[in-house]
């Protein structure tokens, strides 16, 4: 079976057809960078909401024991503990992290079997602004 794909080559596979565009795997990698560079400003802001001294709730009122109390739930779904906002985005940071390595993986074996591959995604990072190296970090 012989495909077409984006770029205009053709390719020969089995039953199957997957088309591996170098242009793909530079876009992925911009898009991660950018979702983890994202994570990092919702989490910084989160640690300081957590960490901000008035919140205006009451909670230098000693008579209104809700105030100082909602004050501290809210302290603490920031980041005090394993269900608050920083360790979820920890978590996600994680994940979007495996994703990007995944795919650089799969990129550097390619870059390695297929030079002329290799030629269309260094013209595809430098189109898209973002040179990749081709060692996983």
């Amino acid at each position: 079976m012989r495909y077409p794909d984006r770029a205009g080559v053709t390719g020969r596979v089995g039953s199957s057809a997957v088309a591996v565009r170098p242009a793909e795997f530079a876009r992925i990698d911009s898009a991660c960078a950018e979702f983890l560079r994202a994570i990092a400003r919702v989490r910084a802001l989160a640690v300081e909401i957590g960490d901000q001294e008035r919140w205006g709730l009451g909670e230098g009122q000693a008579r209104l024991i809700s105030g100082r109390t909602l004050v501290a739930r809210l302290r603490s779904a920031a980041a005090a503990n394993e269900n608050s906002v920083t360790a979820v985005l920890d978590a996600h940071s994680q994940i979007v992290d495996d994703i990007r390595q995944s795919f650089r993986a799969a990129r550097d074996l390619m870059v390695v079997a297929d030079e002329e591959w290799a030629d269309r995604l260094r013209l595809s990072e430098t189109a898209a602004g973002q040179p990749i190296s081709t060692e996983s970090a």
